[in-house]
């Protein structure tokens, strides 16, 4: 039964007031969580899946990280407000996080149709394991390209298509920038780099770029554990960076074969609101649903509580109608 097309907006003071009454009651039942991390063989080589929740009852999400090389295995407590309502499978993909550090750059065949394989093969894997019958797909930034790609490929997988801060086009992002901070396109690294740098000073998306920050470690002082995970990260975008820059998802993706939900940070600088919200009108999708959320381009971390309700919102009548 496909959603109907809807468009809302959550915010601080909404959600305090009272937002989770509207979720549908479930039963009361003893819990069984989980939290399961290693290696798992995907696509002829072993990559770092990790299993977490409340629950292994709830909805499971299969979450596809930004970057690309933006790999979260460091960084699952950001995860946490999530895991009441859902179990999280995160995936350190392909040339990303553990899974670099396994394999280092042994990776044969490595383009984004082999990631997007790769997504495919994880959520088979997730399935089985979990005993589910379909999954909540979720990417975020270049994870949400990624995760419009896997859902055309596998629709019988999904319930539906989750984007946050979605990328829709590096070239229309580029010219956004360019008219918000006035700057002469030059298109060049040095006005990419500017670009770039203006776009992570949103406001909001602070206190997430500050965990990084003491992650990775400073230029003259890195962290060796976070240099590695940044030798991953340059590694992955290496391989399907052009690729996803060229991606379009107003004439490559415009007809999804499940429902879409797009849940946006209104103060993203890097993938702008403005255009998210154009793909999603554009989209020809079976039903969809536009939420506005406080946050930037990190805000189904940063604001977790009003992206995990407009979630929750949006795919249970998806689950019940199933």
């Amino acid at each position: 039964m496909p959603i109907q097309s809807a468009t809302y907006s959550i915010t601080r003071r909404a959600f305090a007031g009272g937002l989770s009454a509207l979720f549908l009651a479930r039963p009361a039942f003893a819990a069984t969580p989980i939290d399961e991390q290693g290696f798992v063989s995907i696509g002829g080589i072993d990559q770092w899946i990790a299993i977490q929740g409340a629950d292994i009852n709830n909805p499971v999400i299969v979450y596809l990280h930004g970057g690309p090389g933006e790999a979260q295995s460091p960084f699952l407590k950001d995860f946490e407000p999530w895991l009441k309502d859902f179990t999280v499978v995160n995936w350190d993909q392909r040339g990303a996080g553990k899974t670099y550090e396994k394999n280092g750059t042994s990776m044969p065949d490595f383009n984004l149709d082999r990631l997007v394989e790769d997504a495919v093969l994880v959520s088979e894997y997730a399935l089985k394991k979990l005993g589910k019958q379909k999954l909540i797909l979720v990417g975020q930034s270049a994870g949400s390209m990624l995760g419009l790609l896997v859902a055309k490929r596998r629709p019988d997988l999904f319930y539906t298509c989750v984007g946050t801060a979605q990328m829709v086009s590096v070239k229309a992002s580029v010219e956004w920038q360019e008219e918000m901070t006035h700057a002469k396109p030059t298109h060049d690294a040095a006005e990419a780099k500017a670009l770039h740098a203006w776009g992570l000073e949103s406001p909001p998306d602070q206190p997430y770029i500050k965990r990084m920050v003491e992650f990775t470690g400073s230029p003259g002082h890195p962290n060796p554990a976070g240099a590695t995970w940044q030798a991953g990260y340059n590694f992955e975008a290496s391989k399907v960076g052009k690729e996803m820059a060229a991606f379009d998802a107003m004439t490559d993706a415009a007809d999804l074969p499940v429902p879409y939900i797009l849940i946006q940070g209104r103060e993203d600088r890097l993938t702008p609101a403005v255009l998210a919200k154009k793909y999603f009108e554009k989209v020809r999708s079976n039903g969809k649903v536009y939420v506005a959320i406080d946050g930037g381009h990190f805000a189904c971390f940063t604001h977790a509580g009003q992206f995990v309700a407009a979630l929750r919102k949006a795919v249970t009548p998806l689950i019940h109608a199933t």
